[in-house]
């Protein structure tokens, strides 16, 4: 069991408490864990009450402690250095799933499709060739689902329709039901991708 103390340590944040009773504990035993949490044994016939009392006589020795805890606790990388690394993560999971996506629904409108690549493309979501390769935006593993197959199938019907017609437009429109709200949220809220306008 576990609760967040209200008393104040040396100004500190309340410890979250967890209670551990042991029958062979012949008293209260209290230690503070790496994170800060105050671990508590109870022997067998201990109280709830007692060990609560128990603390609060050993506050200033509980408050010392996770006063060390947090001097000897790694430093925490700044935010601003997190961005890189969830964008490799990103990247690589793109990498992984964008290609089988995308073949998937070749597959399923029977479409031949030559190569499928991944890229950082700086002002596009998708790309297709006349030879029939495909390349796709990392980015796109971070919109919703419905959004990431609208570029998909977009791309996928260049393949019949190199161009943007009225013809490749019906071609969309007959394959994406919802095409028209990918498209509204690739305008509103695409651009909260790139880096340059976050």
């Amino acid at each position: 069991m576990q609760l967040s103390l209200s008393f104040d340590f040396a100004q500190d944040t309340p410890p979250i408490v967890v209670f551990v009773r042991h029958r062979r504990a012949r008293r209260y035993i209290l230690r503070v864990l790496a994170d800060g949490t105050l671990r508590v044994t109870l022997p067998r016939w201990g109280a709830k009450r007692e060990a609560l009392a128990f603390i609060e006589a050993n506050s200033a020795w509980v408050a010392d402690q996770r006063a060390r805890r947090r001097a000897t606790a790694p430093a925490r990388t700044p935010e601003s250095d997190i961005r890189p690394f969830i964008e490799q993560w990103y990247r690589r999971k793109a990498a992984r799933e964008l290609p089988a996506m995308l073949m998937a629904l070749a597959r399923a409108h029977d479409i031949p499709v030559a190569r499928v690549s991944v890229r950082d493309q700086r002002s596009r979501w998708g790309a297709c060739s006349s030879q029939g390769t495909i390349t796709l935006n990392w980015r796109l593993i971070q919109v919703p689902d419905f959004v990431r197959e609208y570029v998909l199938l977009h791309e996928l019907m260049h393949r019949r329709e190199l161009n943007h017609s009225r013809r490749f437009w019906r071609l969309v429109a007959a394959c994406c039901p919802r095409q028209l709200e990918a498209r509204r949220w690739l305008k509103r809220e695409g651009k909260l991708l790139w880096p340059e306008h976050a």
